[in-house]
């Protein structure tokens, strides 16, 4: 049961470590604290992970392959159709985070767009690992998930800014413009290569 937990934080935060430290070598510079919050993003990106049922390749193989599990798959591809307000509120919530900390970590990305596509790019993401788990993709996720990230930008806007601004100057040393998507990214695939929770069981 360990094992079972500490895998997947590994699979998590690992690829941050390993960027981090490449990006270090290579002569850029940043701040402890910088790397801390983005630490705290990652385990958030984990919990994410837990709560939408993150697939992996291990889902296709007991599936029989690409091909059978895809034709398993359970795609709703026409909006407004989940069940009750609830879920879409639920959906909108949990991507909130993601909207609070993006500005909050990085300067680059106080910008509602960029926050709505990389919003959008993990909720794709997630989506497109649910195909082989019997799980539903849904299009309504995929909207709500990133009207949630739209939203915590909304709340860095309103008071992360003017409430939360200790130390920003550590805090905002980026490692790179693209930092945080190559972070979730990598998690990503990292996650659907890598973990089986099965071996687990």
């Amino acid at each position: 049961m360990l094992l079972m937990t500490i895998i997947p934080i590994i699979l998590t935060l690992g690829p941050v470590m390993v960027y981090q430290i490449v990006q270090l070598l290579c002569g850029r510079r940043t701040k402890a604290f910088h790397c801390i919050w983005t630490y705290i993003m990652m385990v958030y990106i984990r919990l994410v992970f837990v709560v939408t049922g993150f697939g992996s390749v291990w889902d296709i193989v007991e599936k029989g392959g690409v091909a059978s599990a895809l034709g398993q798959a359970r795609i709703n591809l026409i909006p407004f159709q989940s069940a009750g307000l609830f879920t879409y509120c639920m959906n909108a919530i949990m991507f909130m985070p993601l909207g609070f900390l993006l500005p909050y970590i990085w300067k680059n990305y106080r910008n509602p767009f960029k926050t709505a596509l990389v919003g959008f790019l993990f909720s794709a993401l997630i989506e497109a690992a649910q195909l082989p788990t019997g799980r539903i993709s849904d299009v309504d996720d995929l909207m709500m998930n990133t009207l949630g990230a739209v939203l915590g930008y909304v709340v860095w806007k309103l008071i992360g800014f003017h409430f939360f601004n200790r130390r920003e100057e550590q805090r905002t040393i980026s490692l790179g413009n693209l930092e945080p998507v190559i972070y979730i990214v990598s998690a990503c695939i990292c996650m659907f290569l890598f973990y089986n929770w099965k071996w687990f069981v």
